[in-house]
This record gives structure tokens, sequence and C-alpha cells, in this order.
């Protein structure tokens, strides 16, 4: 696909059409009309320099009003999920929480700290990764435990040729 600015204005109202059948407007983020006023007065104006640069400021003003949707939409889709006030705090909690690029090993500490009888209660999606770890750990552990039984079967034989 096209970026926007390599586009010409065929091409950017075609591309246009298909994103407005995706998504809707909300009438909130639409330009008033004293707004559109204004340009019509400056697009009658002979300056082409003015002209330039309310085009510029529309396409300003789009990408800001498309970006406050945006932020509306994902706000009202996490209003739908939050229970209540506690869930809300919990969500931003751990957001705000300050690991960084230590994060996985955060997510591994918590994988490792929740119960076996909370997992039906949550999507595949969230607990297929968390057991994926689990079996992981699981089997690093067997690992090392079957590594050092030969090592101390052998010590063993080596301590029992030894009378004191």
């Amino acid at each position: 696909m096209k970026t926007v600015k390599n586009m010409n204005i065929d091409e950017a109202r075609q591309s246009f059409a298909k994103f407005e059948a995706k998504h809707l407007r909300n009438e909130d983020f639409d330009m008033s009309g004293l707004i559109l006023a204004q340009c019509g007065e400056i697009a009658r104006g002979i300056d082409r320099e003015a002209t330039a640069t309310m085009l510029y400021d529309l396409f300003n003003y789009g990408f800001m009003a498309g970006y406050k949707q945006s932020e509306a939409d994902l706000k009202t889709r996490i209003n739908k999920r939050v229970k209540d006030d506690m869930h809300r705090r919990l969500l931003e909690l751990v957001y705000y929480l300050p690991f960084g690029y230590r994060a996985e090993y955060f997510y591994c500490m918590m994988s490792y700290l929740l119960p076996e009888d909370c997992f039906y209660l949550m999507p595949n999606r969230i607990t297929k990764p968390i057991l994926a770890i689990r079996a992981e750990r699981e089997d690093k552990k067997t690992r090392e435990a079957a590594e050092q039984e030969p090592e101390q079967t052998a010590g063993e034989k080596k301590a029992g040729g030894i009378s004191l």
C-alpha cells in the first residue's frame, strides 16, 4: 500500500472510502461549520501560501480527530470489560509497573505463582503461554534431577569403597 504522502487525490479518495467503510466516524470529532466557512473564505482568496497552510491544518485536524476518536473507542471497549473500580485499579497498577526490559521475568514469575485451578477461568490465549512456561520449567527440573542422579550414584560408589 502506498503511503499517504505518495498518493494522488484520486488514490487518497479511494483509500479513504475503503477506510471509512470499516471505521465509523463519531459526530463529536467532525469539523464544525464555522471552520468550513473560514476555509471557504481562504480558498476563495488569491494567497497560495494561505491555501496551502489551510490544507495542511485540515490534514492535521484530521489526524488529531482520528487520534481522539481511537482513544474514545479504546476507552469504551475497556469500560465494557472492566467489572468495577478495583478491577480498573489493578489494571492500571499492572500497566504502570516499572519492569521495563525485565518484563519477561515478571511474566514468568506470575505464571509460576498462579494456582492451577484458576486456569479454567481464563481464555486459552492467556493460559496456553503460561502452561507452556510451566511445562518448560518442569522439563528443566526433570533434566536437572536426571543429571544429578548419576553423579550421586557415582559419588556413593566412591564413598562405598573407602572404609573408615
